[in-house]
């Protein structure tokens, strides 16, 4: 186990002083902590994880939000649950082999890249929920969950379309390292309902739809929740639509646990703001840590700008 915590803020500087002098780079994830060492192959198993073809990781990618239970949810739902695919609407325990809980520096704005600020605090809070979720049935559900193969990485792009090239190749790489084997790697990212309708929204690209194409023929795949207000009619008109006829198999939805199927990342960065009773939605010592380095005090961008 790698247990230490590593300084962020030099893991951070170094992270873009790289960028700065290499410049414009081909999408790439630098990971800063692996809580176990074989990250990203399963702990357990080693005979099994030589003879695999097909590698499945978990993405959280949360790069300006303040980590809270629902976070923790979307993981281990997606590692425990039996998901309902959206195509047959059938539903499967997706076996995934490990996570990784992906930051940026920048995100997208309507067909261009802005920065974040604060990563090395974004980092830390990160690594701090790393340990606060426990949705589990059992002992045995969470071993077989692969939830302990957790990293927590950095990337250099925005768009999900290159976060998932990014992941791609280095989870690849590691693999053929560690075994020898090629491995083909699908990438299941975790979504709120809203950044799912924003994922297929032609403004944030520059080449619709051959983008969202290139996401999903690089093994890209989507795992969404609904909070409470979103009813079945609005998910069956959304994929109805004939042009998400081929992207439907490549979509499944989990179902939140009733006590988180409420929180929204927007409402919790303004409880952190205004310091209103939703900040109970974020883990005590997650809460202790952003305000002592007073995170998320300015005003929401993206809801002053709607």
């Amino acid at each position: 186990m790698q247990c230490d915590t590593p300084v962020y803020e030099s893991f951070v500087d170094n992270f873009l002083t790289t960028q700065a002098r290499d410049g414009q780079q081909r999408p790439a994830v630098t990971i800063a902590r692996k809580f176990t060492d074989s990250w990203p192959l399963p702990p357990k198993g080693a005979d099994a994880n030589a003879q695999k073809t097909q590698v499945r990781i978990g993405v959280l990618d949360s790069s300006f939000n303040p980590p809270h239970y629902c976070h923790g949810a979307y993981l281990e739902c997606m590692g425990t649950q039996r998901l309902t695919r959206c195509d047959t609407h059938e539903s499967q325990i997706l076996g995934l082999d490990s996570y990784l809980l992906l930051l940026g520096t920048c995100e997208r704005r309507q067909g261009a890249d802005g920065p974040i600020a604060g990563a090395a605090s974004a980092h830390v809070a990160c690594d701090k929920s790393a340990d606060t979720w426990h949705v589990w049935m059992s002992q045995t559900q969470f071993d077989r969950s692969n939830l302990d193969n957790i990293a927590i990485g950095m990337v250099n792009c925005a768009r999900f379309v290159d976060k998932c090239q990014a992941v791609r190749e280095l989870v690849a790489r590691q693999w053929q390292q560690a075994t020898g084997v090629e491995v083909e790697v699908l990438s299941y990212f975790t979504m709120g309902w809203d950044t799912l309708i924003r994922f297929f929204d032609p403004k944030y690209y520059s080449d619709f739809p051959a983008d969202i194409d290139r996401f999903f023929a690089l093994g890209g795949h989507i795992a969404f929740s609904r909070r409470i207000g979103f009813p079945d009619s609005d998910v069956e008109e959304f994929f109805a639509q004939p042009c998400m006829e081929k992207y439907a198999p490549h979509i499944v939805e989990l179902k939140l646990p009733k006590r988180v199927e409420h929180v929204s990342s927007t409402d919790a960065r303004l409880a952190i703001r205004d310091s209103t009773e939703g900040v109970q939605d974020l883990p005590p010592r997650i809460l202790e840590f952003i305000n002592y380095e007073r995170m998320y005090r300015g005003v929401d961008r993206r809801r002053a700008q709607k």
